[in-house]
Order: C-alpha cells, then sequence, then structure tokens
C-alpha cells in the first residue's frame, strides 16, 4: 500500500478491515510522512501508534502484541493502543516512571470494510483528547 499523505483535514482510508484479519494483526503506515503501526489489540480494538520506541529506537511493528497492546522486541516496553507505555520490565517494582513514557497516537476508526485514520491534527493533541474520552 503506498504511504497516506495526500489528505490535509479529516479522515483518510489506511487499510481494508481485512487487512488485520491474520494471525499477527500489525501493518506498518506511513500518514503525512509520519512512521505508525496499526493494530489490533486482544479486545478487538485498534491502535494506530508511532512506529518507534523511545527508549532505543526499535521498530514496533516487530514487537509482540501481548495485554491489550504492542511491546517492544528491543527491551520489551509495553505501549498500549493509546500510545501510553504501560510497562517497563526493567524498572524496579513500584516505580512510575512508564506514566511518562507515550509514543504518538492517531485516531482511527472501521468504517465501510475500512479503517480509516484521522488527519490534520497533531499527534500530541490527538492523544490528550484520546485520553479525556
Amino acid at each position: 500500500m503506498p504511504p497516506a499523505d495526500t489528505a490535509t483535514d479529516g479522515w483518510i482510508r489506511i487499510a481494508a478491515i481485512a487487512d488485520l484479519d491474520r494471525p499477527r494483526p500489525l501493518i506498518p503506515v506511513t500518514l503525512q510522512g509520519r512512521r505508525l503501526v496499526l493494530f489490533r489489540d486482544e479486545e478487538g480494538q485498534l491502535g494506530l501508534i508511532g512506529r518507534h520506541c523511545p527508549h532505543r529506537g526499535a521498530d514496533l511493528c516487530y514487537g509482540r502484541l501481548e495485554d491489550n497492546g504492542l511491546r517492544c522486541p528491543f527491551h520489551g516496553w509495553h505501549f498500549d493502543r493509546t500510545g501510553q507505555c504501560v510497562e517497563q520490565p526493567a524498572e524496579p517494582e513500584g516505580s512510575r516512571m512508564h506514566e511518562q513514557i507515550r509514543v504518538p497516537m492517531v485516531p482511527v476508526r472501521e468504517e465501510n470494510g475500512a479503517i480509516w485514520a484521522q488527519v490534520g491534527v497533531e499527534l500530541e493533541q490527538a492523544a490528550a483528547s484520546e485520553q479525556e474520552a
């Protein structure tokens, strides 16, 4: 699929719903020049988040889908569908450092057999809106 970077505002089709009907439902997406990863979590919800882990830049497209999120293949940082880091395995028990770490996210929805991403919003603004919902 070619990069989806021609729209400037609104919603743009990034994949067919059927594209995620496979054993490892993870798809790399380029949206307005941003490298992202689309996935479906164990609850069936979609996530479209930044493709690179903020720790060492590992490509999350090679991560593991588990516990309703995506685990980095390098050091195991775990991100939910909103881009929030929910676990850092090497941190001591009780550490809250992960609460300050997130990757960008883009709102997505399913409609008419397709997956659509919202464009024309800053990724940080989209993450804040998702947290408020």
